[in-house]
């Protein structure tokens, strides 16, 4: 990146300012990225934990939801299905952490047995809604887990970005902009000097003839 400006000592002194900013802000996005990294990484091993148990909890479910409906009656399991709802709430919290908002997913169901005859029914079908009820804290929290890894895969990218385009774009380009008006400082000086040089020499020399 070129930047054009004038080059006097003043412009100098911004552009060190500036530059000395780049370099903090660069430390400061280095090492928020290097957290997201470990957080992400930790985030991810407790993501992959959780979603193992879950899906073991829900094939069990499914095994015992098809022994279940094999050994059940069509209308009963019909009846079954329709009357087993329960309703409750959902609650959202927004977790806040480095930039990055979350939700974290809270169900509050009423506490009641099952709403169908459970003489009509087989026990497999019994456990299998009794174990849906019981995994579904789980499925929400696994839920909110992986939305929070996607949110903070996005901010690490971003902040990858950033870092990137101050260590390779920013700062370079300041740098060779203060370089060249170092150099160009020091030229102007030099040839200043060397006129002063000469306006002494042909005062000398004028005091001489007279």
């Amino acid at each position: 990146m070129k930047i054009k400006v004038n080059p006097n000592r003043m412009m100098l002194v911004r552009l060190k300012r500036r530059c000395e900013l780049a370099r903090r802000g660069h430390k400061l996005l280095k090492n928020k990225q290097e957290k997201l990294m470990q957080n992400f990484f930790a985030l991810v091993s407790e993501t992959m934990d959780l979603r193992s148990r879950v899906e073991t909890a829900f094939l069990e479910i499914s095994v015992h939801y098809l022994e279940g409906r094999a050994s059940t009656g069509h209308q009963a399991l019909e009846d079954a299905l329709e009357l087993t709802t329960k309703r409750g709430s959902l609650e959202v919290a927004l977790h806040h952490e480095m930039n990055i908002v979350s939700p974290e997913f809270t169900c509050i169901t009423p506490e009641r047995d099952l709403a169908y005859r459970l003489s009509t029914t087989s026990p497999e079908l019994d456990a299998a809604f009794e174990k849906l009820l019981a995994s579904f804290p789980q499925l929400l929290s696994l839920a909110g887990k992986e939305n929070a890894l996607f949110r903070m895969a996005e901010e690490l990218e971003k902040t990858r970005r950033r870092v990137n385009a101050l260590e390779y774009v920013l700062i370079p380009g300041l740098e060779e902009v203060i370089r060249s008006i170092d150099d160009k400082l020091s030229e102007q000086e030099r040839a200043n000097q060397t006129r002063l040089m000469k306006i002494k020499d042909m005062v000398k020399a004028h005091s001489e003839t007279l």
